[in-house]
């Protein structure tokens, strides 16, 4: 019987969405995240600002989809957004579920249902930014960098 060195999955790129698959995938294979570069030097690290998703009770996934055709200016393919809007709070669940220390809300708005701080940006009819400060990716990054590692 010959023995297995090599992996199951090669997964090229190590930044969120590459980190991302590799913390989702079976724990029984044996996983490869290559890199092009040290770990850390990719953009997901440097992006600050916050994550757009619907988060507050009080805001619709066809809200978020408006705003986002209409700052798209006609560029924005529909079915790509809707299906990203859709699902933007299981997306952000996943990321708290795996430590992603995003702001909390001092007095939480028991109307909103969500305890996290939600900033407007331009082009949001609502407040729907989660962030971590203004470190965000860089706090996505180490979150599931940790995990990965």
């Amino acid at each position: 019987m010959s023995q297995h060195f090599g992996h199951d999955v090669l997964i090229i790129g190590s930044g969120a969405a590459g980190l991302s698959l590799a913390l989702m995938l079976p724990d029984n294979l044996r996983i490869a995240v290559l890199s092009k570069g040290p770990l850390g030097d990719g953009s997901t690290p440097r992006a600050q600002g916050g994550v757009a998703a619907v988060l507050d009770d009080r805001d619709t996934v066809d809200s978020h989809v408006q705003d986002t055709l209409v700052a798209g200016a006609g560029l924005c393919n529909v079915e790509a957004v809707r299906f990203t809007v859709e699902n933007s709070r299981t997306a952000i669940q996943w990321l708290i579920d795996q430590g992603v220390p995003f702001t909390r809300e001092e007095s939480p708005d028991e109307d909103s249902g969500f305890a996290f701080h939600l900033t407007r940006e331009g082009g949001h009819s609502h407040r729907r930014i989660i962030h971590d400060a203004d470190a965000t990716g860089a706090a996505i990054f180490d979150t599931l960098l940790g995990k990965a590692r």
